[in-house]
């Protein structure tokens, strides 16, 4: 597990590493988990949680920023070891609820070699998940003890989700990648559409956070992200 980056206010966000795939913890009055990594990573949040003193019934809410497997993997077990309910953008309700994924299109060199790598996923029942929570507007985490919002970021899928927190630290998923080298932002190599993507970023800028956290490699810093982007 890497080590947290304290803006200097709560809620902290706590990466959790699930493989090659960042989970996260955020410790607010409950603590909320965003993204579940592969299946099998459940042991590996689980014992997170324990770590920062907190037990599997304090979880409010689990929240999954897309429809990939190695970012909801688990989101069945955890939900059945927590009793959180599942939270998911309405448009990717329907791959948790089979086990399937969202499709992951390249946009770059990289994305394509990895598709030849890891082929198309097949449905997989027992991964399957009912998300309790569908969303497609800006939702307020107030209600489940976390100051803060989660924001549709469409780009690397079309219902991917981002969630904006008002410590300054924003966890966005896929819509940043730090794959390659892990310490330089990118942009997402597999993309549904790469102009959402850009203009999600901005909406991500706009926030001015002072962390961002994402779903592989990171965290980067608000400077990092505007050069990546081009944005002043």
């Amino acid at each position: 597990m890497t080590e947290p980056v304290s803006t200097g206010s709560q809620p902290l966000v706590v990466p959790i590493r699930a493989g090659h795939v960042n989970a996260y913890l955020i410790r607010g009055t409950r603590p909320v988990i965003v993204d579940t990594g592969f299946p099998g990573s459940a042991p590996v949040i689980l014992s997170a949680l324990k770590k920062e003193g907190m037990q599997p019934w304090n979880v409010a809410l689990i929240i999954i920023t897309h429809a990939h497997v190695n970012h909801y993997g688990s989101a069945a077990a955890l939900a059945g070891a927590t009793g959180a309910p599942v939270l998911v953008h309405a448009r990717e309700a329907g791959y948790l609820r089979e086990g399937s994924n969202a499709p992951a299109l390249p946009a770059a060199f990289l994305g394509k070699l990895l598709k030849l790598a890891i082929g198309n996923h097949a449905p997989a029942p027992d991964l399957a998940v009912n998300p309790v929570i569908l969303v497609d507007a800006p939702y307020s985490l107030e209600p489940f003890g976390v100051k803060g919002r989660i924001v549709p970021t469409p780009g690397h899928t079309f219902g991917s989700l981002s969630v904006v927190l008002s410590s300054g630290e924003s966890i966005v998923g896929d819509l940043i990648t730090g794959m390659a080298p892990a310490t330089k932002p990118r942009l997402p190599i597999f993309a549904e559409d790469p102009a959402d993507a850009r203009e999600s970023i901005r909406t991500i800028l706009e926030a001015t956070p002072s962390i961002i956290y994402t779903g592989h490699g990171g965290p980067f810093t608000r400077e990092q992200v505007q050069k990546l982007t081009g944005e002043p």
